[in-house]
C-alpha cells in the first residue's frame, strides 16, 4: 500500500501574534520541520504553504495563492499535486508531537474503510486517513470547509481508531500553547 501525506501549513496564525508559528523552535528544530520528520517514510509528502519555505529533502512544496480563502481549499489543492497512491494522510503543520509510529498504527486499520481517524478519550483527533475512494471529494473540497464532511457524510465506510497519545488533539495556536508544547517535549520518554 501506497501512502502520501498532505501537510497543510498555510495559515495565517493570527492568534500566535507577528511571528510565523510553524517557525517557531520547539527544542532543537521549528515546529514545523518536527511536524514534517514525523511523515519520514510516506511515499510521498505535499507540504501546502502561503509561501516559499524551506524543508527537508523529500517534500514538495505547494504554494496556495489564495491560502486566506481556507483549508478546505488548501487541501483540494494538495491532492490536486498528488501522484497516484492509496490513501492519504491529511497533516496538520501545527501538532507537532505526533509520533512516527502513530501513521503506522492507522495505516493498519484502513483495509476495509474508506476514512481512518484517530481518537484519543473520545475526542477525533488528526492525522486522519482516507483511502483512494475519497480522493474525488477531498479534490471538490473548497474555502474554509475542510474534510470533515466526508466523516460524517454516511457515504464513506469510517472507523475510529484510539490511540494512547493526546499529541493527536494537541495543536498550536497561541504562545501559551507552544510553551505548553515545550514543556510537554522536555519531559517526555
Amino acid at each position: 500500500m501506497t501512502l502520501a501525506a498532505i501537510i497543510l501549513a498555510a495559515g495565517a496564525s493570527h492568534r500566535f501574534g507577528p511571528e510565523d508559528k510553524l517557525q517557531a523552535r520547539l527544542a532543537d528544530h521549528t515546529v514545523l520541520d518536527t511536524a514534517i520528520a514525523a511523515t519520514f517514510g510516506l511515499g510521498q509528502r505535499l507540504l501546502i504553504t502561503r509561501a516559499p519555505t524551506p524543508v527537508p529533502e523529500g517534500v514538495q512544496v505547494v504554494i496556495n495563492p489564495d491560502a486566506d480563502a481556507g483549508m478546505g481549499g488548501s487541501l483540494a489543492l494538495g491532492m490536486a499535486s498528488l501522484a497516484p497512491c492509496d490513501g492519504v494522510f491529511v497533516v496538520l503543520g501545527d501538532m507537532p508531537l505526533i509520533p512516527q509510529a502513530l501513521y503506522q498504527q492507522l495505516a493498519d486499520h484502513l483495509t476495509g474503510h474508506d476514512i481512518v481517524v484517530p481518537t484519543h478519550d473520545g475526542r477525533d483527533g488528526h492525522p486522519v486517513l482516507f483511502a483512494a475512494n475519497c480522493f474525488d471529494d477531498l479534490r471538490a473540497l473548497s474555502g474554509d470547509k475542510g474534510a470533515r464532511g466526508l466523516i460524517t457524510s454516511g457515504r464513506y465506510r469510517v472507523t475510529r481508531c484510539e490511540v494512547a497519545t493526546d499529541a493527536i488533539v494537541q495543536d498550536i495556536d497561541t504562545k501559551d500553547d507552544l510553551t505548553a508544547l515545550t514543556n510537554r517535549s522536555k519531559t517526555a520518554p
